[in-house]
């Protein structure tokens, strides 16, 4: 789109990057950190390491701090959408928080996950139904 918007086709491509990669993080070693995602200008999907050394005041959250990080890079048109993944582990769901000029909502997909295997254990995840509700755009 040419107003900085996100069609459908480029929603669907930023949760399914976003959720393959939380959920590959569970199963690797069952550890979780927030993980962000940007879909750029030029179409193109990154995952962005973050290393955030700013004081920590206790009044932001997690996707405070990274919404805050993810502000300008809307702002000047280097990213047109991003996704933030937040890990819930009290209710084992995944938060994906999707942002972009035209879209702003919190999808949160539950989860279980089991072990497989004798000798060689592994974890596997299984994603329960969605739910998606509005929310603030804090982004673009």
């Amino acid at each position: 789109m040419g107003d900085g918007g996100i069609d459908q086709g480029q929603l669907d491509r930023l949760f399914t990057s976003a959720l393959e990669a939380a959920v590959a993080r569970i199963e690797k070693d069952g550890h979780f950190f927030p993980l962000i995602f940007e879909l750029r200008a030029s179409g193109v999907i990154h995952n962005l390491a973050v290393l955030d050394l700013a004081p920590i005041d206790g009044k932001e959250g997690v996707q405070d701090r990274l919404s805050a990080l993810l502000r300008p890079r809307a702002e000047s048109g280097l990213i047109h959408a991003a996704a933030i993944i937040t890990h819930r582990a009290s209710d084992k769901s995944f938060c994906v928080q999707m942002r972009a000029s035209n879209y702003s909502q919190d999808i949160e997909v539950p989860f279980s996950v089991g072990v497989e295997g004798l000798i060689k254990r592994r974890r596997r995840v299984t994603l329960g139904d969605f739910s998606a509700k509005e929310a603030v755009n804090a982004i673009f």
